[in-house]
């Protein structure tokens, strides 16, 4: 297989232009078929704590709907597509009104599965789908809880809401469990949220577990492994703070399971645990709930690599070379990074520290989406003019800024110009020059760029050139095109020179100045 045709697994988003319309495009993933679901739920989509424990929900989707002011058309035509026999609200009238529940059935049978609080909530979803025995009751606490939406991919047995006090057991739930007459009862996150005493006092002599992580995505990753040791699928949820909205109707969805990671303005890695849990199952698909505000392209795209990785080839028996950009990051280097991704193709970017400061969210992209970021200093200065120690801090605040984007920190440099002296070799790293240049920054035209790169490029080269000129990006595409065409494959330069070594100069795969 070429290294084209192969690399990161499948992405995707379950995504509408809003809550209700989100729901709904999870409710045609689930139920494709018009007229396959035996029944339809209703849970309000500002507020979710009226309805955590939907996901064990299992004949049908459960859409979101404002509390009480009319059904969205979305929902309507989903409801219609469906025509299920009977539409439930879940949770009490304040969750989702009478009008609003006769509104969305039409002339169809209506049902509440729900009371005044979420235990009660809980326990009547539990009955309605449990309406015998459960091998396993799950216990988790009130409120908002992460913990329980992930829970959805439990299907073993109910998840049964405490109230917010985790050291009252409500006896509701002792009669529900009495009913269910389980074999385990399983807590759902730490002490915190239920207490050793409240589970052995629900289990009453039944076995009894915990499934708790340090944090609310390490718990979403064990509960992975519990359910899903293998998959083929796995969804993407936001779970930062109280934003789990589009994560609730997912719940249904039953073949992969959902991991819980953080959303918002500022794109984050993807949490350790998750991924471990895809790096270990290997999913070929990865599915985001929401829009890019919820789980960001970079972090959907990291996923996807984590489970599939880009193969590696040797290059000893191929024909490697690396794309490196200076000087970055700049206005265009988003656009180079979607060509990149388009082509499945890793670049080095050797950075500068003030533009990587002004430019933060571009180079967590760029590791995020399997490139290497290396240093270029912070300021651009010519290096053999400035003693060891000034070298020296020129790499180390570049290196620091970079650690503190959650980045590793770097172990190469490639020093400005390609000026470098006895000093600089003393940095404690391998040196990185180039044998391609197409002097972009000279000639700021993209067919001379990429006619000179394709001319000069051989087997083993490393090819310098400048995301921070739009001319350079807007010949990426055309190089990538042509080195394909004459057999090259694309690695970072440290598999193309994984035995580069402290103080050492490389200009290629071929070409070292050992250090010494």
């Amino acid at each position: 297989m070429s290294q084209s045709e192969s690399g990161p697994a499948t992405v995707d988003r379950l995504a509408g232009a809003n809550r209700s319309a989100t729901s709904v495009r999870i409710s045609q993933r689930k139920f494709s078929r018009p007229g396959s679901a035996a029944a339809v739920y209703l849970a309000r989509a500002d507020d979710v704590t009226h309805a955590m424990t939907a996901g064990g929900l299992s004949d049908g989707p459960v859409l979101l709907v404002p509390a009480c002011s009319g059904v969205p058309a979305v929902v309507a035509r989903e409801i219609s597509r469906l025509n299920p026999p009977t539409v439930f609200a879940l949770g009490s009238t304040a969750a989702v009104c009478d009008d609003t529940l006769r509104a969305a059935a039409g002339s169809r049978a209506t049902g509440r599965l729900g009371g005044p609080d979420q235990t009660t909530t809980s326990v009547a979803i539990a009955r309605h789908v449990w309406p015998g025995s459960a091998a396993t009751v799950y216990l988790a606490a009130g409120g908002f809880s992460p913990d329980v939406i992930a829970g959805g991919a439990l299907t073993d047995g109910p998840i049964l809401l405490l109230g917010t006090d985790p050291s009252v057991l409500p006896q509701s739930i002792v009669s529900a469990i009495d009913d269910l007459a389980p074999a385990r009862v399983v807590a759902l996150g730490g002490q915190g949220q239920v207490t050793d005493a409240v589970l052995a006092a629900a289990a009453r002599g039944r076995k009894t577990e915990r499934i708790a992580g340090s944090n609310r995505y390490q718990t979403s990753a064990m509960i992975a492994r519990r359910v899903f040791p293998t998959a083929t699928v796995a969804y993407l949820a936001r779970g930062d703070g109280n934003n789990i909205i589009d994560a609730l109707p997912g719940g249904i969805l039953v073949d992969g399971p959902m991991l819980i990671v953080p959303g918002g303005s500022t794109c984050s890695f993807l949490p350790a645990a998750a991924r471990a849990y895809l790096a270990d199952t290997r999913p070929t698909k990865v599915i985001a709930f929401g829009g890019a505000a919820a789980v960001c392209d970079p972090m959907l795209r990291q996923a996807a690599l984590t489970a599939v990785p880009r193969p590696v080839p040797d290059c000893s028996r191929t024909r490697c070379v690396a794309l490196t950009y200076d000087d970055g990051p700049g206005a265009d280097t988003e656009a180079l990074l979607n060509t990149l991704w388009s082509k499945n193709v890793p670049a080095t970017f050797f950075v500068l520290g003030h533009r990587a400061k002004a430019r933060p969210a571009t180079v967590r992209r760029q590791a995020m989406e399997g490139h290497q970021v290396q240093n270029h200093t912070w300021s651009h200065p010519i290096l053999r003019r400035m003693s060891l120690s000034a070298q020296h801090a020129e790499y180390r605040q570049t290196s620091n800024l970079l650690s503190s984007l959650g980045l590793p920190r770097t172990d190469m440099l490639r020093p400005p110009y390609g000026e470098y002296n006895a000093n600089t070799r003393k940095l404690g790293v391998p040196l990185i020059l180039w044998d391609v240049d197409p002097l972009d920054w000279r000639d700021r035209n993209s067919k001379t760029v990429r006619t000179r790169v394709l001319d000069a490029t051989r087997p083993g080269s490393i090819i310098l050139m400048h995301d921070w000129h739009r001319t350079t990006v807007a010949a990426a595409s055309g190089i990538i095109d042509g080195l394909r065409a004459r057999g090259y494959a694309f690695v970072t330069v440290d598999q193309l020179v994984p035995d580069a070594r402290p103080g050492d100069v490389v200009f290629s795969r071929t070409r070292i100045n050992r250090a010494g």
